[in-house]
Formats: structure tokens, sequence, C-alpha cells
């Protein structure tokens, strides 16, 4: 069975998508029975042309998606997977008149949805609930809610582990994101900073983050606060560091989740208005005008558990065998 892959990454869309479909890549490898050949197409850079490589796989880069498109006819793959935010409604369209190859979709905020076989959504349009919708006449899959995050290895290993929660908070990792457009890293940090105590605070910041004279001024501002502050770009050991975290600070979305996952809990800060109504109802999130809230919060300890009976009924990242299964059969 030959699977292309289509994926971007960027300093300005961030490495999410990348990963996500290198994971989803050899879990396809894992669980088939078939021998699989695998390639990835992208429109990014020889960077990540050179990571996809990097991992095990073979790769193109193309300009546009016309190149895509004709590669893709003149390869015949069995089945087309496409994970990004922006896939073209006309080219996934023509894929299914024209080439009539099965289209797996995922995490995809376009019309392009509409056209395929098997369509991902782990983040939304169904306010937290897992559901499948199956039509038997045509086949079509969707697939709804976190259970169909797919994660990697790594934090599935850490979820076995027996984590004990500190009385007291002192180790807060803080992970907005690729581009954190907000800026939460800078303004949530300096109320941090401010708050009488010895915080040991791991600051992730995406490649996309551009408020570095912000973040830098915060910091020289503070340099008398009791906390230590270590700032870290593309960090590799994601599920290490969260594991060893007293709470995670993080945007609504994949990071959120791989921190209840590993055990660790979660509070939630919202980029905009659409992500905080998404969350509001089920998983109330804060903005920037909720920072002052933040000591009360800790000393309270008003956090997203991974124990709580709600966030258990997610089977956060359950569903990938599922996901695998549809594709492959």
């Amino acid at each position: 069975m030959k699977i292309a892959i289509i994926t971007d990454g960027n300093n300005e869309l961030g490495l999410g998508h990348v990963y996500q479909s290198l994971t989803l890549a050899n879990a396809l490898k894992e669980q088939s029975s078939k021998s699989l050949r695998i390639n990835f197409m992208t429109k990014s850079d020889e960077g990540i042309c050179q990571f996809i490589h990097s991992s095990g796989y073979d790769v193109e880069h193309f300009d546009h998606d016309e190149l895509i498109f004709e590669k893709l006819q003149l390869d015949q793959p069995d089945r087309i997977i496409f994970d990004k935010l922006d896939v073209s409604p006309c080219f996934a369209a023509k894929i299914k008149e024209i080439l009539k190859i099965k289209l797996i979709i995922s995490t995809n905020l376009t019309e392009a949805n509409r056209y395929a076989d098997i369509a991902v959504f782990p983040d939304f349009g169904s306010n937290f609930k897992n559901i499948v919708n199956k039509n038997y006449l045509t086949g079509r899959v969707e697939f709804f809610g976190l259970k169909y995050w797919l994660l990697r290895p790594e934090f599935y290993a850490f979820k076995k582990k027996v984590k004990t929660h500190n009385d007291t908070i002192k180790n807060i990792m803080l992970m907005f994101g690729g581009s954190d457009p907000a800026n939460l890293s800078t303004f949530v940090l300096r109320e941090l900073l401010q708050i009488d105590f010895e915080f040991n605070i791991l600051l992730v910041l995406g490649s996309a983050f551009n408020h570095t004279k912000e973040l830098s001024s915060i910091l020289d501002k503070n340099k008398i606060s009791q906390s230590k502050v270590s700032i870290v770009n593309n960090i590799t050991n994601v599920a290490e560091e969260m594991y060893k975290s007293d709470v995670v600070f993080a945007s609504p979305g994949l990071s959120f989740s791989e921190a209840l996952v590993v055990g660790t809990p979660v509070v939630g800060f919202h980029q905009n208005e659409p992500q905080r109504k998404e969350y509001a109802d089920v998983l109330p999130t804060l903005g920037l005008d909720d920072l002052y809230k933040l000591p009360l919060i800790i000393k309270n300890k008003s956090f997203v558990f991974p124990d709580d009976p709600l966030i258990q009924s997610m089977e956060i990242g359950e569903g990938k065998d599922e996901i695998i299964n549809a594709i492959l059969n």
C-alpha cells in the first residue's frame, strides 16, 4: 500500500502538524500487517524536508498545490492524508473527482473537510464529546473529540508512570504554542515573577515567537524576583518536562491535552475570543485581563486535574487505533 502524507510547517505555522504527521506515519507502519510505502509531500522549506527525512521518510518539496496534484496523479497512492490547517477545498475536490483516491484530512479548518472520506477533528466541533459519525452509504467517517489526538509514544509512556502531586506548587511550565500571538509568554511570566515565592519556571517558546523584546524587558525589570526562569526553544523532551512540572500553563489545543495525559494539572489561557468560547462551557480559560487571579489560583490549586471525572471521560489520545484502522481498511 502506498500512502502520501501532505503537511506543512515553518516559523509561522510551527511544527505541530509535522510532528503529528510523523506520529501518524509511525503508527501506520507499526499497526499495518501489509507492506507500506509512506512518502511525505510539503510546500515547506529545506529545513522541514531535512527534519522529515531524518525521521526515516522520503519527502519531496513542491512550490504549489498544482505540482503536488501532478505528482499524486503520477504516483497513484492508495491513500492521501492531509494534516494541516489550510487544505484548499479546490485541491481536495480535484483529488476526489479526478483521482478518486481515499482521502483523509486531519485538524483542518477549511471547507475541504467535506471532501474527505475520513475527517479528524480532535479539538473542535463536538463540545468535547467523543463522537464517531459514519455514513454507511458512502463510507465517510468523522472523528470528533480529544480522544482522537494522535500523541507521540512518549506521552503514553509517561501516562503509565505513577505521579505524586506536591502540596506546594514550585515547578511551573509555560507553553503557549508556536507563535503565541497574544504574547501570553511575556505577560504570564511577568505576573509569576511578581509573586512573592520562589518558582522554577520553564518557558517553552515556539519557533514563530516574535515578542523577544517585550520578553527581555520583563526579565530585566524583574531581576530581583525570587523565581528562576529557564527559557528553551525547539524542546524535544516535552513529555518529560511536563511530567516533572507541578502545573502546566498552556493555550487550548494539543499541549493542553498532552499535559493532562502525562498526569500534570493544567491552567488554560486562550489566545483569542473564539478559543475562549470553544472552551468556556467545559474547561474555562484565562485571558490577559484575568492574570491578576494567578496568585489565588496557584494558592488554591484551581487547576484542571487529570483525575477529574470529566477529563477521564474524554479519553484523551485513546482513539489512535480507531483512526489507523479506518485509514488502512
